[in-house]
């Protein structure tokens, strides 16, 4: 009789056991199942708001007056500006459609202007764009004003556009050696890359203190037509002076570029650091 009861209390302890393990299977096969439907789930979501950026993208795309456009940009030396000349083809158009396309610098804090523009009866609108290069480099927006009767259409265009990008010269730059001994800035092996689609001379690397020219050497060329080689620059300085390498040229038409290639901060014996970022943009225009 004990040993029938001992045999039925090993049955029971392995029916516990065996229920406990099956309780932990269908724990462990739900919360898979939970992992799997909020999976789905998410990816339902992710779904449905791809397909409404798409649909919403394409409803902004069909509400666009603009089918395309395009543009050229030339300096006027005469009016010291950047002439921006624009075409545009409009989806929709009428006979006594008028048009206008103004630009805004740095979000309108800086400057704006406009110029009108004539259609050609067939849905093309043409006009040239003055934006002002006494201000240095500047980066501005563009939007464009139809306007039927009473009735007036503003489209803003995507991107933002920068004067110095439009300009016909453009300048890279790299590599660079800097050190700052005994109260003296210097820096050498520098190179200059110019490039864009207007011929140059006058080819100098200029050392700036606080914004002021120290030292000009005039570039010797490098081993690409467009690259240009700075042996060595140097100028006394104290702590906390502001100290930047600059290259100057001209193009044909007599205008002089300087453009910043790079600027440190002496700091004290020995130590160096990278300039502020407020004069990454920096471009000087030379008119006479």
């Amino acid at each position: 009789m004990e040993e029938k009861r001992w045999d039925c209390g090993k049955i029971a302890v392995v029916l516990c056991v065996f229920l406990l393990g099956l309780n932990l299977w269908q724990g462990t096969r739900l919360i898979a199942l939970e992992q799997r439907i909020f999976e789905v789930q998410r990816h339902i979501t992710n779904d449905i708001q791809d397909l409404g950026s798409s649909l919403l993208n394409q409803v902004r795309e069909e509400e666009k007056l603009v089918q395309n456009w395009n543009y050229t940009s030339s300096v006027n030396m005469e009016k010291r500006c950047l002439n921006l000349a624009v075409s545009f083809i409009l989806k929709e158009w009428k006979e006594d459609t008028g048009a206008e396309l103004l630009w805004a610098g740095d979000g309108g804090t800086v400057g704006e202007g406009s110029a009108p523009l004539t259609g050609d009866g067939k849905g093309t609108f043409t006009g040239v764009l003055e934006i002002p290069l006494d201000r240095g480099r500047l980066e501005f927006t563009l939007a464009l004003i139809t306007r039927d009767g009473e009735d007036e259409r503003r489209e803003n265009l995507d991107g933002v556009y920068d004067t110095g990008e439009l300009l016909p010269v453009q300048c890279g730059f790299q590599g660079e050696q800097v050190e700052y001994l005994k109260g003296v800035f210097t820096v050498y092996e520098c190179e200059a890359d110019l490039y864009g689609r207007a011929e140059t001379e006058g080819h100098v690397f200029r050392l700036r203190r606080n914004d002021e020219i120290v030292m000009e050497q005039v570039a010797e060329p490098g081993d690409r037509s467009n690259r240009y080689f700075c042996g060595k620059l140097s100028s006394e300085a104290q702590p906390g002076d502001q100290m930047a390498l600059t290259f100057f040229c001209r193009d044909e038409n007599g205008l002089g570029y300087e453009f910043m290639l790079r600027n440190w901060i002496a700091v004290e014996e020995r130590d160096v650091a990278r300039g502020s970022s407020e004069w990454e943009d920096w471009l000087k225009l030379t008119w006479d």
